[in-house]
């Protein structure tokens, strides 16, 4: 259930249930790359997702 700041920041009337979804994104070494966070009330949202691995990539690091 969420807190009263969450229920602020999401805007919500009543406390409806929290929905908090994490992501974990591995590079070729197994290390994690990105941390991605959603929190969304369960009466406005679904979680629903598919993954295609065709064939693994190699990664490239990005120049700042």
């Amino acid at each position: 259930m969420p807190q009263a700041d969450e229920r602020t920041a999401l805007g919500l009337p009543d406390a409806p249930p929290v929905m908090h979804t994490l992501r974990v994104t591995h590079g070729t070494d197994h290390q994690p790359l990105i941390l991605g966070e959603l929190g969304a009330s369960c009466s406005q949202a679904r979680l629903s997702y598919r993954i295609t691995a065709d064939s693994p990539r190699a990664l490239r690091g990005v120049r700042s």
